[in-house]
């Protein structure tokens, strides 16, 4: 493969076709339906390639003086958005995604409810979607790791909202009688072997319209939280048994339970948020999520930080857009740094976001988004520099290999950590040769290597061997091997290789099965 063609590939978007030798391997255009994607047209209608690098996201913004409210600015903020949820919510039940994580026993009240959605935030939001419809079924929601979640209702004013709005419900993601779940693998603290853990299927349901509200904080693993992760770490459950021991997903997210060091932890939750990524966003979650920057939290969040008054308040379609100006509103610099400098905060420090833009799947762009109401020069002036965790110096330090550009370079490029493609499950169930595919993204420029081998391991075919831009790749199998010839019926192991940065390095790989009719 020669130098022009690997820099084609790396100019590339993601909404562009890539031919390799043999099938067509291209972005996945059934995936780039993401949490942009808008069932109506108004300010923020998505096309079907809304995950291409030339697509633009839109965001409302919203501020106001110590002298407004916050339920007010919520009303402002989603009023460009009142045609797209109308359509959007039709026919379905709003599950609004809250934040309660934070709330410790014997605090003062006020320091109890700021770390969570604040109530009034929500009141907010509800005015919204009742005023659109008075009827449509409302819940609101979370996973918290505490399991004493009915008290949590009640402490941050939860309880009230069900009598103050007709038909609206509290709902507990993390049992799984309220709520089914499905399994997904995540990877092992060491990043050498994938776990598998049941989380919600709340955000894959297309029954749901899924609000994510949250306010902006520091986080203590991976630097802050915002829209993105409410949601993300909202799907694994909090605890479940397993062959009769007890097993606590959203700590396995994390890699906690083993000897992990701070830097190993956010390396492996910043892996896990990606992969999570990958199965909730495709599925249209969340569908719209709105910033509550009225109070933020700085310092040791995302429990046991300071307030931050800003006053405002952001909305949009498309999470990675919401919470790149999250960023922009808690003072992250706007000058990538690599590698990350504790000393000035950037906001690629941030690189789950990062990658998961990268693959497809949103905006993480100053350029690439376009405001319906306010501007970028308004939310800066909402702008103030948080003073960063604690750990912040460990949640950032971490770093992978170098660079799988040439070999020859040794820079530690943060955004070539080696984070591991995502391959897409394949169907449990017999696949009919002439619809067999495989689905996978990269959220970095990496060389790859798809091929289909027998059960003992022997190679069937290779389908695409070459050198990546990120994005959402699905290449297609007729059934065939390299000779031309079709294969009999049964098990298939399909095997992405990637990351090989030396003919002497092993190449490193992912699998998974498929049984062909």
């Amino acid at each position: 493969m020669n130098a022009d063609r690997r820099n084609v590939l790396k100019g590339i978007g993601v909404g562009t076709a890539v031919l390799i030798g043999g099938p067509a391997m291209a972005p996945d255009p059934v995936a780039a339906a993401t949490s942009m994607g808008s069932e109506a047209a108004g300010p923020d209608a998505a096309s079907s390639d809304a995950a291409s690098s030339d697509a633009a996201s839109d965001v409302s913004f919203a501020g106001a003086s110590s002298s407004g409210t916050r339920r007010a600015t919520m009303l402002e903020v989603l009023e460009p958005w009142r045609a797209t949820v109308a359509a959007g919510m039709a026919s379905k039940t709003v599950l609004v995604k809250a934040n309660l994580v934070g709330l410790a026993s014997g605090a003062e009240a006020s320091a109890q409810v700021l770390p969570v959605t604040h109530v009034d935030a929500l009141r907010g939001l509800l005015d919204f979607l009742r005023s659109i419809s008075p009827s449509v079924p409302i819940v609101i929601a979370d996973c918290s790791a505490t399991p004493a979640i009915a008290s949590m209702w009640k402490t941050a004013g939860y309880t009230t909202l069900t009598t103050e709005y007709p038909g609206v419900t509290l709902l507990d993601l993390g049992h799984p009688s309220q709520m089914p779940t499905v399994d997904q693998t995540i990877w092992e603290p060491d990043l050498s072997a994938t776990t598998t853990i049941p989380i919600s299927s709340a955000f894959a349901d297309p029954k749901y319209y899924v609000i994510s509200i949250c306010r902006p904080k520091t986080h203590d693993t991976v630097v802050m939280t915002a829209t993105s992760k409410n949601i993300l770490m909202a799907a694994p459950l909090r605890s479940v048994k397993v062959d009769g021991a007890r097993v606590y997903p959203k700590f396995l997210m994390h890699g906690r339970g083993s000897t992990t060091s701070l830097e190993e932890e956010a390396k492996c939750l910043s892996y896990n948020l990606f992969q999570l990524a990958n199965v909730i966003y495709p599925a249209g979650a969340p569908a719209l999520c709105v910033l509550d920057a009225w109070e933020g939290m700085e310092g040791n969040g995302p429990v046991n930080g300071s307030s931050v008054l800003q006053y405002c308040a952001v909305a949009g379609t498309d999470s990675l857009a919401v919470d790149r100006l999250s960023a922009v509103l808690m003072g992250f610099s706007d000058t990538a740094t690599d590698p990350a400098d504790p000393a000035k905060p950037s906001y690629t420090d941030l690189r789950y976001l990062k990658w998961i833009s990268d693959a497809g799947f949103g905006n993480y762009d100053l350029d690439k988004i376009n405001f319906v109401l306010g501007s970028l020069a308004e939310l800066q002036g909402h702008a103030t520099t948080y003073a960063m965790h604690s750990r912040y110096e460990s949640e950032t330090g971490w770093t992978g290999g170098p660079p799988d550009v040439l070999g020859t370079t040794t820079k530690q490029d943060a955004s070539y950590l080696d984070p591991r493609p995502f391959l897409l499950p394949q169907p449990r169930g017999p696949v009919n040769p002439e619809d067999a595919s495989v689905t996978f993204s990269l959220p970095i420029e990496t060389g790859v290597r798809l091929s289909i081998l027998t059960a003992q391991g022997a190679e069937v075919r290779q389908l695409a061997s070459d050198f990546l831009s990120p994005g959402r790749y699905s290449v297609s199998w007729d059934g065939r091997d390299s000779h031309g010839s079709r294969v009999p019926a049964g098990s298939y192991v399909v095997r992405l290789g990637f990351g090989s940065r030396s003919a002497e390095e092993q190449e490193r790989s992912l699998e998974d099965r498929m049984l062909l009719g």
